[in-house]
């Protein structure tokens, strides 16, 4: 940079900067040009922190001079002709470099600007005449755009037309899924992701993917939220929609942002499974990422809207946090209609599914359907031994195997032996088990493996029995694979084993049981989550009552 030459008499040491006049005296320098707007003060304030422009050169030409031309300076006056000389040759250089050696903090806005106004002009908002189609093109592309963008936000904004919106605000009495966000997000606008996902695809028109996702403020919280349109399709899932809720958890989890889902799902649209299911990207994909999420400590919660059936129902159920609204959120694989075609049992959807059954029914529930195997039997005898530790009742499911084939080599004994080993601990399990126990024998109750599914020896609360129901220590279908015991003068003929098959037959049927009190009676399939749910609203009465600590009993005088 610039700055005021600092020059001292012969035999003294570097003086303070001086003004502009007598540095154009002492160096020849004409003063800085007016609108660099330069001062005393400005130069000062140059010189404070560091040398200035011309001093430093000299200072660091001089001692070269000296050292090449060292028989001519051998005084401080030589020394000081030649810094002098020094002065006078550098002073025709500085003029060309002043403005570039300027510091822009040192310059004025009005210097700079006069620097540039040569070069570039100001533009004044006139287009020129050579110029002008080529504007008025652009203009009317551009409001064509900006009309065709408004016309799909338009399109969007209205979901699956005034008939479906009559549909599911009238009829099924449900909000629509812009006014959820309303309720829900700040109030403030959000920021919506792929408004126009789903226009104009080789399947037809899924105004906005089915779906909304966004990111808005919850509490003044950023959190993205990803809520189904149920009157586009009934909420139903299409390939384009997985794929819009796949990128906005993608986007919560590279931001780290809290996920919201508003479910009101039908499932996936079954004719475009194969674009729906299989591949890496596909549906389950969402359910991968939620586990991730989870496991990330990125907080999901999810709030039942409507109904949300088959794969939608697998979405609020492995959120860390699930609301259902009341009377109308409903969770279930499948609906009244599959259960009525599966059992011929009528059932509403809120008994079915509804936010009663899900948040006031808790109960764990071991089912079998066969044998017992080393794997089964440890599977539920951890089960049972969680549900004891957290006071969760437990519901029995019985249907256990008729014969199980006796070992033929030393690898199935071995098999055999480790079999029974887990069953044994399933046993203790139960047996061990302080929460209530209702077993319902839906097929088959056999053998020893009739104990580990909570058989009448070990106590549970009730046990009930379907009319089909079978209760023996074998099946008689299977006598004749057993060893019998008999005297060894005495050949059994098939008379005796006829017999035998016919009494057993009879036995173990659920009436010769249900008379002998075995059980606590028959009910029929329909009737099963009736009975249940009230055994276990009469067995929850226990846990509101004062236990007495009074260890005798009261005593009539």
């Amino acid at each position: 940079m610039v700055g005021s030459c600092c020059l001292s008499e012969p035999g003294s040491e570097l003086a303070a900067p001086l003004d502009p006049g007598s540095r154009e005296r002492v160096c020849g320098l004409p003063s800085p040009p007016a609108r660099a707007m330069w001062n005393n003060i400005t130069a000062c304030s140059v010189w404070r922190p560091s040398p200035s422009f011309m001093s430093s050169r000299i200072q660091t030409l001089t001692p070269l001079f000296i050292r090449n031309y060292k028989d001519f300076c051998k005084d401080r006056q030589t020394i000081w002709t030649l810094q002098n000389s020094l002065c006078q040759v550098m002073k025709k250089t500085v003029p060309t470099l002043k403005y570039n050696m300027f510091p822009h903090c040192f310059v004025s806005n009005k210097a700079r600007y006069g620097q540039y106004t040569k070069t570039f002009p100001v533009l004044d908002g006139r287009i020129p005449s050579v110029c002008e189609h080529v504007f008025e093109e652009n203009l009317r592309n551009s409001e064509a755009c900006i009309q065709r963008y408004s016309e799909l936000l338009c399109k969007v904004s209205k979901g699956g037309g005034e008939n479906a919106i009559l549909r599911h605000t009238q009829r099924n009495k449900k909000l629509l899924v812009r006014e959820r966000l309303r309720m829900l997000l700040d109030d403030e606008t959000f920021l919506e992701l792929s408004p126009f996902a789903g226009v104009d695809l080789p399947y037809g028109d899924v105004p906005a993917a089915g779906c909304l996702t966004g990111i808005g403020k919850i509490c003044g919280i950023w959190c993205v939220f990803m809520a189904n349109d149920a009157t586009i399709k009934g909420g139903t899932i299409y390939p384009i929609s997985v794929k819009k809720q796949l990128r906005a958890q993608q986007i919560a989890i590279q931001n780290r942002l809290l996920s919201v889902y508003l479910v009101d799902s039908g499932g996936a649209f079954l004719p475009l499974q194969a674009e729906l299911f299989p591949d890496q990207s596909h549906g389950g994909r969402i359910f991968y990422n939620e586990a991730i999420m989870s496991a990330m400590k990125i907080p999901q919660v999810a709030v039942v809207c409507g109904s949300c059936t088959a794969g939608g129902a697998y979405l609020p159920t492995m959120a860390e946090e699930t609301v259902i609204v009341d009377k109308i959120g409903t969770m279930f694989l499948a609906g009244p209609p599959l259960v009525k075609a599966a059992t011929g049992e009528d059932i509403s959807s809120e008994d079915l599914g509804g936010a009663s059954m899900h948040s006031k029914h808790l109960v764990g529930i071991v089912a079998n359907n066969g044998e017992l195997t080393h794997d089964a039997s440890l599977k539920g005898s951890h089960f049972v031994q969680l549900c004891s530790q957290r006071c969760v009742p437990i519901l029995f499911l019985q249907n256990t195997a008729p014969h199980t084939p006796e070992p033929t080599s030393l690898s199935q004994a071995e098999d055999h032996t480790n079999k029974l080993k887990a069953q044994a601990s399933m046993m203790a399990a139960v047996a061990c088990a302080a929460v209530p126990k209702i077993t319902l024998v839906i097929g088959g109750c056999y053998g020893n493996e009739s104990y580990a599914m909570c058989g009448r020896s070990f106590d549970p609360n009730f046990l009930f029995l379907w009319p089909n129901a079978r209760v023996a220590l074998v099946d008689s279908r299977h006598i004749s694979t057993f060893p019998q015991a008999r005297d060894d003068d005495c050949i059994g003929d098939d008379s005796e084993l006829k017999h035998l098959k016919e009494k057993l037959d009879e036995e173990s049927s659920a009436f010769h049981s249900s008379a002998r009190l075995w059980d606590d009676g028959i009910i029929l399939p329909q009737n099963s989550r009736k009975v249940i749910a009230q055994c276990l609203t009469i067995m929850k009465q226990q846990k509101y009552q004062t236990v007495s600590l009074q260890r005798y009993p009261v005593i009539r005088l």
